[in-house]
């Protein structure tokens, strides 16, 4: 089981949308809430702004515990709207393997009808949205 920390801008999400920042994937729940913590007292944007978080534990395929790798897959299908914004969200489980990846993304495609599929590499622990924001 790993776990995967969203951070959200409150005040830029509507309706179907959520202002959502894909920070990193966690070994632990604890670690996880830390580094939320972190961002939003710390993080340009994040602590200037009404920003909440939320912590998904998500899955891992295959004998994840026996592979020394740090590095997993993940998939996502989303829509978007006449604003630009991704809708309609849908998350696979991790996966350790690119074949792994690559076949659970054609069950996806059969299964939801979606504009755009994305498949990206993930290092567990690290901070993937490193960088704060700002707004215009």
């Amino acid at each position: 089981m790993l776990y995967l920390l969203i951070l959200s801008d409150t005040e830029k999400s509507y309706d179907s949308y959520s202002e959502d920042f894909y920070i990193g994937f966690y070994e632990t729940a604890a670690q996880a809430a830390e580094v939320a913590e972190y961002y939003l007292n710390n993080v340009t944007g994040f602590c200037d702004f009404p920003c909440t978080y939320r912590i998904i534990p998500k899955e891992v395929a295959g004998e994840f515990e026996n592979t020394s790798s740090n590095q997993i897959l993940f998939i996502q299908g989303y829509d978007i709207n006449e604003n630009l914004d991704e809708i309609n969200i849908i998350e696979s489980q991790c996966y350790i393997t690119q074949d792994q990846a690559e076949a659970e993304l054609e069950l996806l495609k059969n299964n939801y009808k979606r504009t755009e599929w994305t498949v990206s590499s993930w290092t567990i622990g690290q901070n993937q949205w490193q960088e704060g924001f700002c707004r215009n």
